[in-house]
């Protein structure tokens, strides 16, 4: 298969607090970061995707019960491994075209679902995401929380990591009282 990010949609998915964390300061998803709108609208695009991606924590605390195809990124394996629906890819041992390869079906759409170092991997890397859904619950802040990305933590905005990063706000979409989404893509 020949891989090429103008054919290939890499959609990331987050929510954040006000001070842009995906998580508290234990390391995990908050109760208050959690509502029905904003997570229909989550389930939605990873019902859209071939294959959805996390990191090998997030994919260990998550248990696939949507039997969906997962790429796990982990520097556990050599290359590649596969596990049933899940393939264990390594991205400094080998592309993400080879890692894609092992699911043998046809892949155009990928859900990138974090967490931090998943985000950042695809933010600004050689294969760049095409969208990035940046969702909000307003009224929530976790100090001392690990960001969406590695800038967070070290007093950057969400919104100027991505800009800084080629990226553009399309509109507000509020979905639910107090929560909203921002689909960011790449600058023409």
């Amino acid at each position: 298969m020949s891989l090429s990010t103008g054919k290939l949609r890499i959609e990331g998915y987050a929510v954040v607090s006000d001070d842009d964390c995906i998580a508290d300061a234990d390391g995990n998803m908050p109760d208050s970061l959690k509502n029905d709108a904003e997570w229909d609208f989550f389930q939605a695009g990873l019902d859209a995707a071939d294959v959805s991606v996390l990191g090998r924590r997030s994919h260990d605390a998550t248990p696939n019960h949507a039997r969906r195809n997962r790429l796990v990124l982990t520097r556990s394996v050599e290359a590649v491994k596969v596990d049933g629906l899940i393939v264990f890819w390594n991205p400094d041992a080998c592309p993400l075209a080879a890692a894609l390869q092992a699911f043998e079906l046809p892949v155009s759409h990928l859900a990138v679902t974090g967490g931090r170092d998943i985000f950042d991997f695809f933010l600004t890397g050689e294969v760049r995401f095409t969208a990035f859904h940046l969702s909000r619950v307003r009224g929530v802040t976790l100090p001392g929380g690990t960001g969406v990305f590695s800038g967070v933590n070290r007093g950057q905005s969400a919104e100027a990591i991505l800009a800084e990063a080629g990226y553009q706000p399309g509109p507000l979409q509020v979905l639910d009282e107090g929560v909203d989404v921002v689909s960011w893509t790449p600058a023409p």
